[in-house]
Formats: structure tokens, C-alpha cells, sequence
């Protein structure tokens, strides 16, 4: 019985692991696809490119942290429990991408002087 029991436990342990792994995993992809989407380039001008990039950060980091917030309050209302910061950094980074693009397009289409 207690051999029975202790193999349970050792599947359980192993079991979460690939599960925890693979989340930290995600969540580190998540973070570069939200460096890559914030970078502000200047053809030629590497240093202007680094400044202006952490300009945009810095100043669409708000927006991106009130529209989490308002989505995280919204689902602890809906289900009546507390997300996990790891749920509410998901958020966040999904929310700062689909912003992101949007600004990137839109500096894109300045650039090249289509708007």
C-alpha cells in the first residue's frame, strides 16, 4: 500500500514539472515577443533607435498596465477568486503585443510616409 502511494506521489511530482517548465517557457516567449514588438527602428541610427525605443516603452507601459488591470478585475469579479500574478503578467504581455502592433504599424506607416 505504501509503495503504491509513494508512486503516486513520484508521477504527480514528475508529472507538474514538464507542466511548470513549459509555463516558464511560454511566459519567457511572450517577453521577447513583447521586446521585439516595442523596438522603435531607425535605419543608421543605432543610438537613436535604443532611445526612442525606450521612450515608447516607457510611455506605453501605463495604457498597457490600465487595460490589464481593468481585464484582470473584470475575471476576479467573474469567477470570485484572485488570479495568479503569473494569469496577470499573461495578460498584461498579451495585451502590451496586440498594442504594440498596432503602434508599430502605425510608426511604420510614418516612416515610409504613408500617413
Amino acid at each position: 500500500m505504501q509503495e503504491m502511494m509513494d508512486s503516486q506521489k513520484k508521477e504527480k511530482i514528475s508529472g507538474s514539472l514538464p507542466q511548470k517548465i513549459w509555463e516558464h517557457i511560454s511566459l519567457a516567449i511572450l517577453v521577447v515577443v513583447y521586446l521585439l514588438a516595442s523596438v522603435r527602428y531607425f535605419p543608421g541610427r543605432a543610438m537613436h533607435s535604443i532611445v526612442e525605443t525606450m521612450i515608447h516603452v516607457l510611455s506605453v507601459a501605463p495604457i498597457n498596465l490600465g487595460a490589464t488591470l481593468l481585464i484582470v478585475a473584470l475575471l476576479q469579479r467573474l469567477v470570485k477568486e484572485r488570479l495568479p500574478f503569473s494569469r496577470s503578467l499573461r495578460f498584461y504581455l498579451v495585451v502590451a503585443i496586440c498594442l504594440e502592433f498596432i503602434l508599430g504599424l502605425a510608426h511604420y506607416f510614418e516612416m515610409n510616409g504613408a500617413v
